[in-house]
């Protein structure tokens, strides 16, 4: 199976500068058309965070106007720059999403089981998930100790060397690693938030981070503070799951490129 993972799209209204200088809402319509065309259409699409821009109605009307663009099914999670309470009422037949409470919740009826975790702290850069989130996960993971598990979350529990996203990081990564560590059957831990294609062993799971069809931010690291974004290609990952050899992932870039040849047959 192929899993599409899209993050950061930082949806606004035209009428905003953000808009104007990013236009992020055209790059998802993109990405949509992209992923529906590809020789490697995937089975179904995580958005994971950052969804909008300033968490305001008008911006998670602009999203639900694209959404049916994607061609298969779509889950979103909560990022920093998401209001969880307006995401689930904007989004009610989005039903996947929890009532009440924390944005926790489990995609079943794949080889693959999905966790999709909650790190949103209301008006916060920063993430966190805390006691109650942690043993939901450490129980949905002793449920099915021999089934494969992809972690979904917005917020990386790791230090990057981005000293400015660091400081907007995961409060409780020390805890998350901790329980992890305890589950095998976790083949991945898959974020946004950092605009980057970034990967670290944590728990002895790799972890890796998603680009954003949006934006980058500017590769910047150790003592530098500043704080930048680039112009980058719009990109995503695509995770391709099977049997036999498990889960490898790729980088795809949002756009078309010129096939210079092809072979087929025997090498």
């Amino acid at each position: 199976m192929l899993i599409a993972q899209l993050s950061d799209c930082h949806i606004t209204i035209p009428e905003e500068d953000f808009a104007k200088l990013y236009n992020p809402a055209d790059k998802l319509r993109e990405a949509a058309r992209h992923v529906n065309n590809s020789v490697n259409r995937p089975d179904l699409v995580f958005l994971t965070g950052d969804l909008v821009n300033t968490a305001k109605a008008e911006e998670y009307e602009v999203l639900r106007g694209i959404l049916p663009e994607f061609e298969m099914p779509v889950y979103l999670l909560p990022g920093n720059h998401d209001d969880c309470t307006l995401l689930r009422e904007m989004f009610p037949d989005h039903d996947y999403l929890p009532t009440d409470g924390k944005l926790n919740y489990v995609v079943e009826g794949w080889p693959l089981k999905f966790i999709c975790l909650d790190t949103n702290i209301h008006g916060k850069p920063q993430g966190h998930l805390g006691h109650e989130q942690l043993n939901w996960l450490d129980q949905e993971l002793t449920r099915e100790t021999d089934r494969p598990v992809v972690i979904f979350m917005h917020h990386p529990p790791f230090k990057t060397g981005l000293t400015s996203m660091d400081e907007m990081g995961l409060l409780d990564m020390d805890d998350f690693a901790e329980v992890i560590s305890r589950h095998k059957n976790i083949k991945r831990v898959l974020c946004g938030h950092l605009h980057r294609s970034i990967q670290k062993l944590i728990g002895g799971t790799l972890v890796q981070v998603c680009p954003s069809t949006s934006h980058q931010i500017r590769l910047l690291l150790a003592e530098n503070n500043e704080l930048g974004t680039t112009f980058e290609p719009p990109e995503y990952l695509l995770h391709y799951w099977t049997e036999k050899d498990g889960l490898v992932t790729h980088n795809d870039y949002v756009k078309d490129y010129k096939v210079a040849w092809t072979l087929k047959g025997e090498m």
